[in-house]
């Protein structure tokens, strides 16, 4: 099993691909929904409504986990292990970013405007303690 290296890691990261966000329910089962997400400087972030499942599962057990995988060959993944912070601070930069990484110059602007304009968002704010990688080697 072959590990990507940190450069690979960083390039993995970077790009726009769905995320799976594992959150723990207060009875302890898992809950996982489908996110976009954003790379900077080590710490991944989410955009998520305020009244949605996985916030309130952060308030009662910030331990999360974000899964990233490759949707063809070569196949590779990612696994950020951590802790996340609910905020607001830095909303509109961080949603802009994200909204033009998943949906380019155009739509992205718009797209970030409609949601900062709704103010009912967050900003899931993943500190990683682990990253797990792996990439298909074989030839």
């Amino acid at each position: 099993m072959a590990k990507l290296s940190q450069q690979e890691t960083e390039q993995f990261l970077s790009q726009p691909r769905i995320a799976h966000l594992a959150t723990l329910r207060p009875s302890g089962t898992p809950h996982v929904a489908p996110v976009w997400f954003l790379w900077d400087q080590g710490r991944a972030w989410v955009m998520a409504d305020a009244g949605a499942v996985k916030v309130r599962n952060i308030k009662g057990n910030p331990a999360v986990t974000l899964s990233i995988a490759t949707p063809e060959r070569p196949l590779s993944y990612v696994v950020l292990e951590g802790r996340e912070n609910i905020t607001l601070d830095g909303m509109s930069d961080v949603v802009g970013r994200m909204c033009l990484l998943y949906d380019g110059p155009e739509r992205g602007a718009d797209f970030a405007k409609e949601l900062l304009g709704e103010d009912r968002m967050v900003l899931l704010e993943i500190t990683v303690d682990r990253i797990i990688s792996w990439k298909d080697d074989s030839d």
